[in-house]
């Protein structure tokens, strides 16, 4: 039997420039869900704690940051195991190479070399996988083999991309869908991606500690992996461990502005710790001159309500430009300015009778999409 917690993407040092200025919040926030893995740890009574990568977002972050790392890492009372990713790969700067990070205590263990390490008192080992640069084309787990000799709980760790069509690039570490059966594992202990995703029971990222950016699902979790035995299947248990909470909001302008402010007031209404929050809010479609107000009303009464941060992404195209363009296209083009007449509107020479709210709508629908053809 062993039971470890699975964690990765820690990314300690993260620049957070898309949210500047709440960037030490976020930074601070990482931090505190990295103490969060460890309580975790201690309080479920693991073997040991697997980190699979990217526990610094780079190889340049300050030395104190390391310290502080080494701090929260050395308030385990089992060991920890660290293996280098892509962002702070196993380069000759590496961090895992300074002074700083060769203070830490005995039981936080480098994952440097390809050798199985065992997990004392257990029948189980690790397979590292330890990246040495940024980028490579190579899956890192290629080298493991099945070794029938090898009596022992096989939990592999590695850093990369699942070669699952359209989710990863070729010089992102591509990881054979294979990798457990081939090389006779328990289980494949993952990271790289940010969100939580389980691939057939045996191989799963657990996904960031703490949430890294909007539209990350999936993410601020950590995972408890329990075997009972050589072959069993896993037990996996999603642990939460992330405080920040990071929500979209997306405004059809085309809709009307007044409408669509008033139905995001509603939807953030009873959202609770606002303070722990972070809003994005995107709008689409075609807009008025007036918006603008709307939406900048919008954002400070967000602000004023204790929200962490409020952004305000505008993909909008203002109605003028987008009729102009239109009519532009028209002129060129009988059968757009044969429709639009049948449609009625400033685009066409000859006016039609006042549109009903089918033509309207038909109209609105055909701007949009010339619009978004033409950015």
């Amino acid at each position: 039997m062993v039971r470890i917690l699975h964690s990765a993407d820690w990314q300690m040092g993260l620049r957070a420039q898309h949210v500047a200025l709440v960037a030490a919040e976020v930074r601070k926030a990482r931090l505190e869900a990295a103490r969060k893995v460890i309580r975790t740890a201690n309080s479920q009574s693991v073997d040991g704690v697997v980190l699979a990568g990217d526990i610094f977002e780079d190889n340049f972050v300050e030395d104190r940051l390391v310290h502080e790392v080494v701090a929260v890492l050395a308030e385990s009372r089992v060991p920890v195991y660290v293996l280098p990713g892509n962002h702070d790969a196993l380069t000759p700067d590496s961090i895992y190479r300074r002074a700083s990070w060769r203070q830490r205590p005995g039981h936080v263990i480098i994952l440097d070399g390809d050798a199985a390490v065992p997990i004392p008192e257990t029948n189980a080992v690790l397979l590292p996988a330890p990246l040495r640069q940024k980028k490579g084309m190579k899956d890192p787990t290629a080298g493991w083999t099945a070794q029938a000799d090898l009596d022992a709980i096989r939990i592999g760790v590695a850093h990369g991309s699942l070669r699952i069509e359209r989710k990863y690039a070729a010089d992102d570490f591509p990881i054979a869908l294979d990798a457990v059966a081939r090389s006779g594992l328990d289980y494949l202990a993952l990271g790289h991606w940010h969100g939580q995703y389980i691939h057939e029971g045996r191989t799963a990222y657990c996904g960031a500690h703490e949430t890294t950016k909007f539209g990350e699902d999936g993410s601020g979790q950590a995972l408890l992996v329990e075997i009972a035995s050589r072959g069993a299947m896993p037990r996996l248990t999603p642990i939460s461990t992330g405080s920040l909470s990071w929500r979209s909001l997306e405004l059809d302008l085309s809709q009307g502005a007044g409408q669509e402010v008033a139905r995001a007031r509603s939807l953030v209404a009873d959202l609770p710790h606002p303070e722990k929050t972070l809003l994005r809010i995107r709008t689409t479609g075609t807009s008025l001159d007036d918006d603008s107000s709307l939406l900048r009303g919008l954002e400070d009464s967000l602000l004023g309500k204790g929200f962490l941060h409020v952004g305000m992404e505008r993909n909008d195209v203002p109605r003028a430009e987008a009729e102009g363009r239109l009519a532009e296209l028209a002129a060129s083009s009988s059968l757009l300015s044969s429709l639009l007449g049948e449609l009625g509107g400033p685009a066409v020479a000859t006016p039609s009778a006042a549109p009903d709210a089918v033509k309207l709508a038909t109209r609105q629908l055909l701007t949009e999409l010339v619009m978004e053809v033409w950015k």
